[in-house]
């Protein structure tokens, strides 16, 4: 009964002691901005697809069809969130200027099209990159002469790039990378990616409304 005690003890130290991972990156920010304003939501089709190959094809023709998808989550998030007002999509191939942010070749080029626009922000969705990684775990053997076993976990990463622009003092004001993350369970690739991929969306969306990155 002693024992059990402490192994309890042990593992709630252990995890209260666990660093708390954080799934937003890369942050940079000039200023705050109002989730009451108006929002246009662009994109490029710019998918890097390093990892699950075969579960991308599986649901998707190509990487036209995935963002016109990701947007789609992207935006729904927002509304039941009910960050930014009067929320469009444009997906034309116009916006593909930002995917190089602001520029001296680009600036006229990128200022035209903010005036072209009513909103008061415009976020964009640089890209998003699909991979893996694996973790692996050693659990050593009880008693004398016992074996110890390993285990290795697969995971699913997809992850956006978030970029906001102000249009009305047009210039950049909010980046950020924001990361989905899910384990291979009993083989299931296609749910381990559509969590990956919905976890990257609810992450991007929580920094956006609280600021927390974890």
């Amino acid at each position: 009964m002693v024992k059990k005690v402490v192994y309890i003890f042990m593992f709630t130290l252990l995890v209260s002691c666990y660093p708390a991972k954080h799934f937003i990156k890369n942050i940079h920010k000039s200023e705050k901005v109002l989730s009451s304003e108006s929002m246009l939501i662009v994109a490029n089709n710019d998918v890097t697809i390093n990892s699950f190959k075969k579960t991308f094809k599986k649901n998707y023709e190509n990487n036209k069809v995935f963002l016109k998808s990701y947007v789609n989550d992207f935006v729904s998030s927002l509304k039941v969130n009910k960050l930014y007002s009067n929320l469009d999509i444009d997906l034309s191939d116009r916006w593909k200027v930002l995917s190089d942010g602001y520029n001296k070749s680009n600036n006229d080029t990128i200022n035209m099209l903010f005036t072209k626009t009513d909103k008061k922000y415009v976020l964009y969705l640089k890209g998003v990159k699909i991979d893996n990684y694996v973790v692996s775990t050693y659990s050593p053997g009880f008693g004398p002469g016992s074996m110890g076993t390993h285990n290795s976990t697969e995971y699913c990463t997809v992850s956006v790039t978030v970029v906001i622009y102000d249009t009305k003092a047009m210039k950049q004001v909010l980046e950020f990378e924001s990361v989905g993350e899910s384990s291979v369970f009993l083989f299931d690739f296609t749910k381990t990616f559509f969590k990956a991929k919905d976890r990257s969306i609810e992450n991007a969306i929580k920094y956006l409304k609280t600021g927390k990155t974890s």
